[in-house]
């Protein structure tokens, strides 16, 4: 499932935020959802060696009328949304959403505006087009010639970046209880991807390269479903590879 929120600076007119605002926004989440759900965070689900939150969002969607400073500045009102595989927290994220009277993220203040929940489409052709609407991160940990790790980022058109959606699509499904096969079909392939699409993010102290731009995927209902209510790739909860679909 997906939400639309909408947010509206208290000054009526403008945003200021720091370009890198990923840590805002998953902090303005976790706050939401922590007095009912509290495991999302305190300890999340073990998928393996790993941790996964269940949850993606997107970037700030709006009108940028500057970057200076470090500073991104949005018109008012911009928008942001969260998908979910886990009913229970999209409705405890929209219930709190709806409760309080105003949003605070880093220094400038918001009032909550309209939410609506997103249709899901229907993917029983095993085929859909989705549009990143956060960076999709895709990556392995390397051990470079002197010992130390080097983390290497994949490029949409490398097979290793479909393999690894594919895999932590599976891993996701295993923690909700949907036992699937690893031979079981899903393919994804980049859409007129450019150069253009590949963003640099600063998450706190941490350097993430992900890909904009858009994506076909083909194969399982089940899985394509997932790619659009968990994200795909890695770091989902950090705020990477969330997709919406493309009509």
């Amino acid at each position: 499932m997906q939400l639309q929120i909408e947010l509206v600076a208290s000054n009526g007119d403008y945003a200021v935020l720091p370009i890198h605002y990923n840590y805002l926004l998953q902090g303005l989440i976790y706050s939401m959802v922590k007095d009912k759900m509290p495991e999302i965070h305190a300890k999340g689900y073990a998928a393996g060696e790993r941790i996964l939150r269940l949850f993606v969002f997107s970037r700030l969607l709006g009108r940028v009328k500057a970057i200076k400073d470090g500073k991104i500045i949005f018109a008012s009102p911009l928008k942001f949304k969260v998908g979910s595989p886990l009913e229970r927290f999209i409705e405890v994220f929209a219930e709190t959403v709806l409760a309080v009277e105003e949003i605070r993220l880093g220094d400038t203040i918001f009032w909550p505006g309209t939410i609506a929940v997103i249709p899901v489409p229907d993917f029983s052709t095993g085929k859909a087009i989705g549009r990143a609407i956060s960076p999709v991160t895709v990556y392995s940990t390397l051990q470079a010639p002197d010992g130390k790790k080097k983390t290497y980022y994949y490029h949409p058109v490398e097979k290793e970046f479909g393999q690894q959606v594919k895999n932590n699509l599976l891993k996701k499904a295993a923690v909700l209880g949907i036992n699937l096969p690893p031979d079981i079909p899903l393919e994804l392939h980049p859409v007129n991807v450019k150069g253009s699409d590949l963003k640099v993010v600063y998450y706190k102290d941490t350097v993430i390269k992900g890909w904009l731009g858009k994506y076909m995927l083909t194969g399982d209902p089940q899985l394509i479903r997932l790619a659009f209510s968990a994200g795909i790739g890695a770091k989902n909860s950090q705020g990477f590879g969330m997709l919406e679909p493309v009509i």
